[in-house]
C-alpha cells in the first residue's frame, strides 16, 4: 500500500504515514483483506471506514510523524549541515544576547559557511572542485574555537581572579597613599620595586587617588593625562598610575630612588664623541667602540637643554628628533645619539655604532652533472638564505663598522664550504659568484670591499703595477677637484671620473665631497696614505654641486612646505579617513591653537573645536573636551616622527585611530559648512 501523498510505501494495516503523517482511509476491499465483511458495518463496497476514536493521533504526534518522516529522507551530509545550523543559530543568539558582539558576528558567518556548503553540495552554487563544500563546512565548524574564546576571561572578568590584600604588607606602602579598593593583585613587592593592580576602581576613585597622591608630594615633574599619571616626590621615588576603565582597574607602580655615585667621564670609546656633562654624579654604564650608555644626576631640565646643544655644537646635526625633554641626531659619520630628560633631576645619555645596508649578490654557476647541490647562505653565523643550484639571488642586511665572513656551505654536506671576508665602513652592493664542487665551494668576488685577510678566495682583479698614495682620502676634503685630480696625475693616475653631491653650502660649491678609487669592480673611499692601487684604477671625484633652492611651498594637506611640516607645530594641517560610508575629518590649527573634528556623509551638520592644551605632532598634541561636568582627552600625534603623511588620534580609552593627509583647501570650505561648537 502507497501514501496518497508521499507516496511511501506502507503496510497494509498502516493508519498514519510514517513519513508524512497523512491518514490512511480505509475501503471496503480493505476491510475484507483485513477480515472485516461488509455485512458487519452495514455498509457498501464504496463507503470508507474509518479508525475507531480512541486510534486517532494527537497534533503532536502527527508534528512527531512529520519530523521523523523528513529527517530520514535526509542524507547524511544534510542531516549534519541541519544540525550545524540549529547549534549555530543558537550560539548566535546566546552571543548577541550576552552582549558579544565579536562572537555574534563569528556565529552567523558560520551559518552562512554552512548554507553555502550545502548549496554547493546540492550543485545550486557551481564549484571547479566537487571537495569545496567539505572545506566551507570545516571551517564554519572551526569558527567555534574563536566563538568560545571571546567568552573566556575578559577584562571584565579581572576583579574575580584578585583577593584582598593588607596594604601594611606592602614595602613601599607607606611611600603612597592607600587607594579605596583592597581587592587586586600584587605583581612586584621588595624594597626597591612595588607594582599592584588594584581592582573595583571607578573612574572617579582613579582622579581621586592621582589628587591624594599629589598631596602625598607626588608632584615633581608630573605628568597627566585621561588614563596616566607619572610623578617623583621630593625624596626620589618614582610613581606610575595607570587606569583601565574597561576593567575598572587602576595599575600602581612605585620605584625606590637610585642612589648614583661619581661619575667618571672616559675617553677610550664612544664617549670621547660627546661633551662632559657640568654634573659629576651618575653612572657610565657602557664605553666602547660598540656603543656608550649612561645616566647623569643632579641634571635639571635647563641643563639638559644646555647639555643637547653642545651636542649640537659638537657635530650632532644630522636627522634631529627633538622634544621637551630629548634630542636625537646623527653626526657626519652615522654614530645615533639620543639624550632624553629621565626626570627628577636626571639624564640619559646613549651614542649607537652607524649601520649600514648591505646587498649581496650571489650567483651559483650551474653544473650539468655532478654537485648540483644548493648552498646556504650566512653573513657570520646568521642563516640568510638558501640559494638554489644554478640561480642568482640577493641578500640584504644591516650591519655596523667592521669584517664580516660570508660562508657558503652545502646544504647536502655542511663539509663542503667556501667563505670570503668583507670589511664595511660604508652602504655596500656586493656582488659574487660561486662554483661548486665536490670537496669545495669556490668563491670570485666580482665587486665589494674585500678584507686584507682573505685567504684562498678568487678575485676577479688582474695584476699590474702598482701606485702608492702620497695623501689619505680625508686631506682632499675642502680642496677644489680641479687640484685633487692635478695631485693624482703627479702620483701617476690618468683615469678619472667626475660626479657631484647636491649641497645647500653654497661656499663649498666645486669642493672634493669624497674621492673613490676603483680596481676593475671593487672601489675603495676610505683609502690613507701609503695605501697602493692599481695603475689603471679609476679616481672618481664627488664634488659638491650647488643650486639656488626654490622658495618652499605648501604641500597639499597643510599651509607648510614638507620641510616645516614635518616639525609639526606650527601651521594648519588636514587629515580623513572613510569610515564606512561617511568620512572623518581632523583640521589641526596651529595658528589658531585650536583643533576642529567633523565627519561629512552621515547627515551631521556640525563640527567640533577643541583648544590645543600642549605639545606637536611629533611628540603629541593635547585637545580636552569640556562639556559641562564631562571632560576628557584626546591626543594626536604623527605616526612616525618627522612624517606628516600619517596622523594617529588615541581616544580617552587609548585606542588609536589612523588618518591620512586629505587636500586642506577642500576640507577647509566643507568646515565653513558646519556649525562650530567650541568645547
Amino acid at each position: 500500500m502507497k501514501c496518497s501523498k508521499c507516496g511511501a510505501e506502507l503496510s497494509d494495516d498502516t493508519r498514519f504515514c510514517s513519513y508524512c503523517g497523512e491518514k490512511i482511509e480505509v475501503n471496503s476491499s480493505d476491510s475484507v483483506d483485513n477480515g472485516v465483511s461488509e455485512s458487519d458495518h452495514g455498509e457498501t463496497n464504496n463507503q470508507t471506514t474509518f479508525l475507531p476514536e480512541k486510534e486517532k493521533k494527537s497534533i503532536a504526534d502527527n508534528i512527531k510523524d512529520r519530523g521523523v518522516g523528513f529527517w530520514n529522507k535526509l542524507s547524511s551530509y544534510e542531516k549534519v549541515t541541519t544540525v550545524a545550523l540549529i547549534v549555530f543559530t543558537l550560539m548566535c543568539l546566546i552571543a548577541f544576547i550576552a552582549g558579544k558582539i565579536f562572537a555574534g558576528i563569528i556565529a552567523l558567518l558560520s551559518i552562512a559557511l554552512t548554507v553555502v556548503a550545502l548549496l554547493m553540495k546540492k550543485q545550486i552554487i557551481k564549484t571547479p572542485k566537487s571537495w569545496i563544500h567539505i572545506v566551507a563546512l570545516a571551517i564554519a565548524i572551526v569558527l567555534i574555537v574563536p566563538y568560545f574564546s571571546l567568552f573566556g576571561g575578559n577584562g571584565n572578568s579581572s576583579t574575580d581572579k584578585g583577593e584582598k590584600f593588607s596594604w601594611s604588607n606592602l614595602i613601599l606602602g607607606e611611600v603612597i597613599p592607600q587607594p579605596k579598593s583592597d581587592v587586586g593583585k600584587i605583581i612586584t613587592n621588595t624594597e626597591s620595586s612595588l607594582s599592584v593592580y588594584i581592582y573595583k576602581t571607578s573612574t572617579d576613585d582613579f582622579y581621586d587617588y592621582i589628587k591624594a597622591c599629589k598631596d602625598k608630594g607626588f608632584n615633581v615633574d608630573a605628568e597627566q593625562l585621561t588614563s596616566s599619571f607619572n610623578a617623583y616626590n621630593e625624596s626620589g621615588y618614582k610613581l606610575s598610575l595607570y587606569y583601565a576603565e574597561s576593567n575598572k582597574e587602576m595599575h600602581i607602580g612605585v620605584d625606590a630612588p637610585v642612589v648614583y655615585g661619581e661619575l667618571k667621564w672616559s675617553d677610550n670609546g664612544l664617549g670621547k664623541l660627546l661633551p662632559t656633562p657640568v654634573s659629576k654624579v651618575g653612572e657610565v654604564k657602557k664605553d666602547d667602540d660598540k656603543g656608550f650608555e649612561a645616566i647623569v644626576a643632579e641634571t635639571s631640565i635647563e641643563d639638559f637643554k644646555a647639555y643637547a646643544k653642545l651636542c649640537l655644537d659638537k657635530g650632532f646635526s644630522v636627522d634631529i628628533k627633538e622634544s621637551d625633554k630629548s634630542f636625537d641626531a646623527k653626526n657626519a659619520d652615522g654614530y645615533k645619539l639620543s639624550v632624553k630628560y629621565i626626570g627628577n633631576n636626571v639624564m640619559s645619555i646613549s651614542i649607537d655604532e652607524p649601520e649600514y645596508q648591505v646587498t649581496v649578490e650571489v650567483e651559483c654557476v650551474e653544473n650539468w652533472i655532478f654537485s648540483k647541490y644548493d648552498v646556504d647562505v650566512y653573513v657570520d653565523d646568521s642563516l640568510e638564505g638558501t640559494l638554489s643550484h644554478g640561480t642568482t639571488d640577493t641578500y640584504s642586511v644591516t650591519l655596523t663598522k667592521g669584517t664580516y665572513t660570508i660562508k657558503f656551505v652545502s646544504a647536502e654536506d655542511d663539509g663542503v664550504t667556501g667563505t670570503v671576508k668583507i670589511d664595511i665602513s660604508k652602504d655596500e652592493d656586493i656582488k659574487l659568484k660561486i662554483s661548486c664542487y665536490s670537496d669545495k665551494i669556490s668563491v670570485e668576488t666580482i665587486s665589494g670591499t674585500l678584507s686584507n685577510n682573505n685567504e684562498n678566495t678568487e678575485s676577479s682583479t688582474s695584476e699590474s703595477s702598482k701606485i702608492t698614495v702620497t695623501m689619505s682620502e680625508d686631506d682632499f676634503k675642502g680642496m677644489n677637484y680641479k687640484d685633487a685630480e692635478k695631485k693624482f696625475r703627479e702620483m701617476g693616475f690618468t683615469t678619472f671620473e667626475y660626479k657631484t653631491v647636491d649641497t645647500e653650502n653654497e661656499s663649498a660649491a666645486d669642493t672634493i665631497c669624497y674621492i673613490e678609487i676603483t680596481e676593475f669592480f671593487i672601489g675603495d673611499s676610505d683609502f690613507v696614505k701609503g695605501d697602493k692601487f692599481d695603475a689603471d684604477s679609476t679616481i672618481t671625484f664627488y664634488s659638491y654641486k650647488y643650486e639656488e633652492p626654490e622658495a618652499p611651498k605648501p604641500v597639499f594637506y597643510s599651509t607648510n612646505d614638507y620641510e616645516t611640516a614635518k616639525k609639526g607645530n606650527t601651521g594648519v594641517f588636514s587629515y580623513r579617513d572613510r569610515s564606512g560610508s561617511y568620512d572623518i575629518y581632523w583640521i589641526i590649527d596651529f595658528n589658531e591653537g585650536y583643533v576642529y573634528y567633523f565627519t561629512d556623509g552621515n547627515g551631521d551638520t556640525t563640527c567640533d573645536k577643541v583648544k590645543i592644551v600642549s605639545g606637536d605632532l611629533n611628540d603629541k598634541i593635547i585637545i580636552t573636551y569640556h562639556d559641562g561636568s564631562d571632560v576628557w582627552s584626546y591626543g594626536l600625534h604623527f605616526k612616525y616622527v618627522n612624517h606628516p603623511e600619517t596622523l594617529i588620534m588615541q581616544d580617552n580609552d587609548g585606542f588609536e585611530y589612523k588618518y591620512s593627509t586629505t587636500d586642506l583647501d577642500d576640507a577647509l570650505k566643507l568646515r565653513n559648512t558646519k556649525t562650530i561648537h567650541e568645547y
